[in-house]
């Protein structure tokens, strides 16, 4: 059984790799429990195949820690993996998924609304399925888009209209209770990724752009639960990925929006994946 800490998680789960996985993680084969708080820890079982494990996370604010176990089909555990790391991974491939199976092929801008833990994932994701030459980074904090910005080889601005005015592609992964633009901002044709709220009190998008795009989640218990986007604009989704991974990819028109809440099948199907790298490559720690 191994152990991987941050830096062997990411090495052994390049963002190719992840997307990969996404697909897996998304197959008909799956089990996702409902999660559950205990103390202040996040406990989220999930099945992939005959891999199943559990993702423990802590709910502390300003303590991002947790592990991922992964068990073999006879129950046997596999290894551990860093929970903080693996998720940013996994998150942001979900979402390069999401943009593969529904933004344009041509799409060469995107828009980072955001620029915390997650965001150079988000973008790392994107950049892997689409030719993407301009990105745009707005965050409430100029400081930390530019500081972003810099790292991912974009620019920074602090004008949201002017992020979002030409992009091709908008992802957006911040905890807002409030829509971070207005819907007439937006150009004709863009594809949405929302990965930032998860509860039903957390909103990211214009109910105007949510009612009337073509509208995927991950998962469609859990996007009725915990998808604020969808609960406040009233809106059903139009398909799960795992559909329409298996309907192939039809013209869904010029405005599609996907939305992840995240669901525990994610973790297993990335952490397995790392691991198998991991004993191939003979990294991380042997328990």
């Amino acid at each position: 059984m191994r152990y991987l800490d941050s830096r062997n998680t990411r090495t052994c789960l390049p963002m190719s790799d992840a997307i990969v996985a996404m697909r897996q993680a998304f197959a008909r084969e799956r089990q996702i429990p409902q999660r559950q708080l205990l103390g202040s820890s996040m406990f989220m079982p999930g099945r992939v195949g005959k891999t199943s494990g559990i993702k423990v996370v802590s709910t502390t604010p300003g303590n991002p820690v947790g592990i991922v176990v992964v068990f073999d089909q006879e129950g046997s555990p596999l290894g551990l993996v860093d929970g903080p790391t693996l998720t940013a991974i996994r998150t942001g491939a979900v979402a390069g998924l999401a943009t593969d199976l529904l933004a344009p092929p041509d799409a060469s801008t995107l828009a980072m609304l955001g620029a915390g833990a997650m965001a150079p994932d988000q973008i790392a994701a994107v950049r892997e399925v689409r030719p993407i030459d301009t990105v745009v980074v707005w965050s409430r904090d100029i400081t930390k888009a530019e500081h972003l910005a810099d790292s991912v080889g974009g620019v920074a601005t602090d004008d949201v209209a002017l992020a979002v005015g030409d992009a091709a592609v908008i992802t957006t992964a911040t905890p807002a209770t409030d829509p971070l633009f207005e819907d007439s901002m937006l150009p004709q044709t863009v594809h949405i990724n929302a990965v930032g709220s998860y509860t039903p009190s957390m909103v990211e998008i214009p109910s105007e752009f949510v009612r009337s795009a073509f509208v995927v989640v991950d998962d469609y218990v859990a996007a009725a639960a915990e998808a604020g986007d969808l609960l406040q604009a009233d809106r059903r989704p139009d398909i799960d990925l795992t559909d329409l991974l298996e309907s192939g990819v039809p013209n869904h028109g010029d405005r599609t929006f996907f939305k992840s809440v995240g669901i525990a099948s994610q973790d297993i199907a990335a952490a397995a994946q790392a691991l198998s790298t991991a004993t191939r490559l003979g990294l991380g720690v042997s328990l």
